[in-house]
């Protein structure tokens, strides 16, 4: 039972009459109480850091099956004839591979037919006289490996021409797993806490990783991704809402552009030249496991949830966290703020509904453009190792920019604008001609959308309540990976029409820049604790106000309505 400064208590429950008139209606949230302890110190700063191994992890698994399936435009017909010669690869091309119209201007599919024996004593195969038009199907392929050093297993099973899509499909196979991996790591941490679900997670990645670089068939391969898919989104998901929870609420746009502006940029920019200098589709297979073995250190690096232990009525844990970060930060805070904070019955939790559908359709959509232009980056004829890497690089100005922008313009119009603009780059791409000019239409539009994906990861993080936090996260997100299994197919499509990857791209950015303008903006608010709260959130807000012109709005705290 405590007492006040003049040893008088409370004859109702105990305690000072000055705590509940001035301490207890600060102490409505977990953050009213963290600035008590530090809510951007030491402790803040040392997860910021502990972000880095799930964020290159992140990026790893995104892009490695690009890199494992990367197969050379500049593939033919293999002639046994030809190749057991002295002829060139060149005059190989030459003598038995048909012309085209269309780059590389030869027929990649198909032979001529003919007897090839009589052609090899002959000199001067320029004056060798073709006397049929007949073609027959390739049974087997050569590869120019000049731009791209290795052999991928793409190429070493020969899947190009009838057998391209299984490319797609081995990714979209991958991206099923990440489906799966999200409802039931999601369940996990909801149900058992954040660490232990981040370490399933993790564990089933680095082994599925590994298991990748044994695969000699489609069907090995596609299982062997389907499981290393399972840890696909939640490598990340799950300590960035962490991270995002012991953080200040003005400094929640500083985690997501760390995450994703400089860890994701520098993992996503080095990966194409760890592939290209190994050379080996297989060593690089195990490379790409290594990030994943941050499941050995998760627990020493990475808290558990507060909030999660929250929603779970575990307060006693709670403040053995906010000790914890007290000592941590240097802090020395009035310890009766603790025994106030588990006095406090704010945290029922209310049936209501949240924004999932615009959060869902949104992310969705950008996620097909995101991916429509990771994978179309292959359709350029230039180099795919230089112009993955610049569409990478700009993870960090994006970042950078986004960091700039997102807590003065809020993350409404920041996603809005970002998506309108990769919808005109994109179309500008579809118009362009030159190879220099479509390159520099993609590399702006990735710029574009680096910072609207950033945006919508955010958003994802605040705008859900705590209790449903990590499974609304990983709900969203699966929708998310449908669209991920989508994309490749759309890069596809220029098999119909060379401008139909592109034209298909402005399209969902535009839709997804409409959806998001009907989002509650959530600069400067607290985070929803109830899903109550969460109903509420933004009820109050106009659809026109943006805080760059109404600085009423920003900055304003959520208090839950009375019940």
């Amino acid at each position: 039972m405590m007492k006040n400064l003049n040893g008088v208590k409370n004859p109702i429950d105990g305690t000072d009459p000055n705590e509940t008139t001035t301490l207890r209606p600060k102490l409505e949230t977990f953050d009213d109480i963290l600035p008590y302890v530090g809510d951007f110190g030491k402790y803040q700063w040392l997860l910021l850091v502990a972000l880095l191994p799930y964020s290159v992890a992140y990026a790893t698994l995104y892009f490695s099956q690009f890199f494992l399936t990367l197969v050379p435009q500049e593939h033919w017909c293999k002639i046994e004839e030809l190749v057991s010669s002295n002829f060139t690869q060149k005059e190989r091309v030459e003598i038995g591979i048909p012309k085209s119209q269309d780059y590389p201007y030869y027929d990649r599919c198909h032979r001529r037919d003919l007897d090839f024996f009589p052609i090899l004593n002959h000199k001067d195969i320029r004056s060798i006289k073709w006397e049929t038009n007949k073609t027959v199907d390739c049974s087997e392929w050569e590869y120019n490996l000049t731009e791209i050093p290795y052999a991928s297993i793409a190429a070493e099973l020969d899947w190009v021409c009838d057998q391209e899509y299984l490319i797609s499909t081995a990714q979209s196979i991958f991206f099923c797993g990440s489906i799966v991996g999200g409802f039931l790591f999601g369940w996990i941490a909801d149900h058992k806490g954040r660490i232990p679900a981040l370490m399933l997670c993790n564990g089933v990645g680095l082994l599925a990783s590994i298991a990748t670089a044994s695969a000699n068939t489609f069907w090995s391969f596609a299982v062997c991704r389907f499981l290393t898919g399972l840890a696909f989104d939640n490598c990340i998901n799950i300590p960035l809402i962490i991270v995002v929870e012991y953080m200040a609420v003005k400094r929640r746009t500083l985690v997501v552009n760390v995450a994703f502006g400089l860890y994701f940029a520098v993992g996503s920019t080095v990966l194409p030249w760890i592939a290209y200098y190994i050379a080996n589709w297989r060593f690089f297979a195990y490379v790409s496991a290594v990030p994943m073995m941050s499941v050995f250190i998760t627990p020493w690096i990475l808290p558990e949830s507060a909030r999660w232990f929250v929603a779970k009525g575990r307060i006693d844990k709670v403040v053995q966290k906010l000790r914890r970060i007290a000592k941590v930060n240097k802090k020395s805070p009035d310890t009766r703020i603790y025994e106030i904070f588990v006095a406090l019955d704010v945290y029922r939790v209310y049936g209501g509904r949240v924004p999932y559908i615009f959060v869902e359709r949104s992310r969705s959509l950008t996620m097909i453009a995101f991916d429509g232009h990771v994978y179309s980056l292959k359709l350029i004829p230039s180099s795919v190792f230089v112009s993955f890497s610049l569409a990478c690089a700009t993870e960090l100005p994006a970042g950078l920019l986004l960091t700039l922008l997102l807590d003065r313009w809020g993350r409404r119009f920041c996603g809005f604008i970002t998506l309108a603009m990769t919808c005109l780059f994109s179309f500008a791409e579809l118009l362009l001609q030159s190879i220099a000019a479509k390159l520099t239409m993609s590399v702006l539009s990735r710029f574009c959308l680096n910072m609207s994906a950033n945006v919508g990861l955010q958003y994802a993080a605040e705008l859900l309540p705590t209790p449903i936090r990590t499974q609304g996260v990983s709900l969203i997100h699966i929708f998310g990976i449908i669209a991920h299994s989508i994309a490749p197919y759309v890069v596809d499509s220029a098999k119909i029409w060379d401008g139909l990857p592109m034209m298909i791209i402005s399209i969902v950015s535009l839709l997804a820049a409409i959806l998001i303008l009907f989002l509650p903006e959530t600069l400067g608010r607290d985070l929803p604790q109830t899903l109550r709260q969460g109903e509420d959130f933004g009820k109050d807000q106009s659809f026109w106000a943006l805080p760059c012109c109404k600085r009423s709005d920003r900055h304003r705290h959520y208090r839950p309505r009375q019940l």
